[in-house]
């Protein structure tokens, strides 16, 4: 065998079975991590598909999926050119991401072509299903804790609980798969694992397999009914995957109880299955707002990371604010609309037109056991993005672009010499190698003075080092935020304290810094601005009332004291509308002023 072919299979296994497995969640991004590794796998396959052999005659004939990314990051380009850009990291890391797709995809194209797919996907799929298995095993520690101590998650190493119920159905479908691959893996095998990752799938208490089944349950059911052989045995273990994703909904409480039993606890494991009857009303919510901002920005978007700031603004709207959530919804939670309100009407279409190119060569080719499993594979993606956003961590937007290469692997002729191609592919390799130095070295300086020390020297150095950080268009976002957090709203380095507040709120508004914001307009004379903060925080963040109350009570000067006015419109809605039962703190003014005491 090849060492090429060796080399390529080891980076296709590590890919789909390590970024998901790495269990550092540090802040400003806990899954950076796994992003990173997943990153750093997809340029090494970036490189190895410039080893694989070729000869001079050979033509560049990149996949369509390859051209799809390379297509989105120059629109973010054109973004960063014509829009208002706060923070460069808001435009660099979606078009580093995107060629990062990119040329993975080119590369698993130019390998299927000498090696052909089968030796290619089977190292993928046992790299999924071990790195599924893996989480789950994880896992039975999270669920024997919520039964004995109470609620918690059910997420692996994952950090969320349906990103793991996404990875679980990777790898429940890649077990379907094998099972009908010659020496790959037996029957008996296939029914343990499979029961395994359904019952795993039904702890992790995501609704969003239900979703899962009910796509493979027709598309297997049908391949079995007129496939080939090969094809049919595919169909037969996608459909009793489909029909125990929804069994163990139903059988997971019996053992949640006989784990009662055994443990003698009383905390049930909540499934899929027991939250179907909440509505998911915030999601329509940010649907709708979604939608409005595309309306008003319908060509180019609002602009990469924008969306946070838009959901935030439109949340004092009555009929929005009545759906609370005190959380700030970076995502529309549908990935066609955040892509809709934040890069318009073209790149949306580019990515939608990739994705369903590649689903009518699924019509084409649906005897291919290949195709069809890799099909199965992008649905649980697809589905997933339409109430969540997934594909928005490169830890699963790489897996992704490679799975639509092993569904459409047609390519497209440019009559030019291959040896160009290759040389493109190598200077990014080279590139995206010293990004993904660059990115883990400020990871590791940046995670340690997220938040303020106990004592006036180490913030003092703290914030020394976060200045020089912040000029980093790698980082300037998080190096910002980070400064956010030892900012303390007083008379003191006024200009420098909005400087980042201002930008910061223009981009993704927390309730700390949008009340320290308000208060520092207030002070400098802009009311109107200063209200309008208030209000907007006090609409969205209604479980900090408190905090709201105790911030503006610690100050004496009457234009801040008048923004208790939009503070306490919003808890008579809430008290009124909800039946909530918040209440003004009676604060003395001593104890009121003492909030505002903190270090400058």
């Amino acid at each position: 065998m090849p060492v090429q072919l060796r080399l390529y299979q080891g980076l296709l296994f590590l890919l789909a079975a390590v970024p998901c497995g790495i269990p550092f969640r540090w802040d400003p991004n806990p899954v950076f991590p796994s992003e990173l590794a997943a990153f750093f796998f997809c340029v090494l396959i970036t490189l190895a598909g410039v080893l694989l052999p070729g000869d001079r005659r050979e033509q560049a004939n990149p996949p369509w999926v390859s051209m799809m990314w390379i297509a989105f990051a120059a629109l973010i380009g054109v973004q960063a050119l014509l829009l208002p850009q706060i923070y460069a990291s808001d435009r660099l890391y979606p078009a580093i991401y995107a060629l990062g797709a990119a040329g993975a995809a080119w590369s698993l194209s130019r390998a299927i072509s000498i090696y052909g797919a089968n030796r290619l996907l089977n190292f993928f799929a046992w790299g999924l299903l071990a790195g599924a298995i893996f989480n789950s095993g994880l896992a039975v520690q999270q669920i024997m804790q919520l039964i004995q101590d109470g609620p918690r998650l059910i997420f692996g190493n994952i950090g969320q609980k349906n990103m793991y119920g996404h990875y679980l159905a990777w790898g429940l479908a890649s077990a379907a798969y094998l099972v009908t691959q010659r020496d790959e893996m037996p029957k008996w095998l296939f029914w343990i694992v499979a029961i395994w990752l359904s019952l795993s799938l039904a702890f992790c208490g995501s609704r969003s397999p239900f979703l899962y089944a009910l796509a493979w349950l027709p598309m297997g059911l049908f391949i079995w009914w007129r496939g080939a052989e090969t094809a049919r045995e595919l169909g037969k273990a996608l459909t009793i995957a489909a029909v125990l994703i929804i069994a163990m909904q139903f059988i997971a409480p019996i053992v949640s109880d006989v784990l009662q039993v055994l443990l003698k606890a009383k905390n049930e494991v909540p499934t899929g299955l027991d939250r179907l009857d909440s509505n998911g009303s915030r999601r329509l919510v940010e649907w709708q707002k979604a939608w409005i901002t595309f309306l008003q920005h319908p060509w180019l978007g609002a602009g990469w990371g924008s969306y946070p700031y838009f959901s935030n603004s439109l949340q004092t709207n009555p009929e929005f604010a009545i759906v609370s959530e005190s959380v700030l919804f970076t995502h529309a939670h549908n990935s066609v609309l955040n892509l809709l309100a934040e890069t318009g009407i073209f790149a949306t279409s580019i990515i939608l037109a990739g994705i369903a190119y590649a689903y009518f060569n699924v019509l084409r080719n649906w005897r291919s056991p290949t195709v069809m499993f890799a099909a199965a594979l992008a649905s649980v993606s697809v589905l997933h993005s339409l109430v969540e956003y997934p594909l928005w961590y490169f830890h699963f937007l790489g897996p992704f672009a490679l799975i639509l290469v092993f569904m459409q692997p047609g390519q497209i002729k440019l009559g030019i010499s291959s040896n160009w191609a290759r040389l493109s592919w190598t200077l990014w390799g080279g590139i995206a190698l010293a990004l993904s130095i660059a990115g883990g070295q400020i990871y590791l300086k940046i995670y340690p003075i997220m938040d303020p020390a106990d004592n006036e020297k180490a913030n003092a150095q703290r914030i020394a080092q976060l200045e020089i950080l912040r000029k980093n268009p790698l980082i300037d976002y998080f190096a910002e935020h980070a400064l956010s957090n030892y900012i303390i709203a007083s008379k003191s380095e006024m200009a420098w304290k909005l400087g980042i507040l201002r930008k910061q709120n223009a981009i993704r508004p927390y309730p700390g810094q949008m009340t320290d914001q308000a208060v520092l307009e207030a002070l400098s004379g802009n009311q109107a601005i200063a209200h309008q903060l208030m209000r907007r925080a006090a609409f969205a963040y209604p479980e900090s009332f408190d905090y709201y109350y105790q911030t503006i009570l610690g100050f004496k000067e009457p234009e801040v004291r008048a923004l208790l006015k939009d503070i306490d419109e919003a808890r008579d809605f809430f008290n009124a509308k909800l039946d909530f039962k918040i209440k003004r703190p009676d604060i003395p003014e001593a104890s009121a002023a003492s909030v505002a005491v903190k270090l400058d």
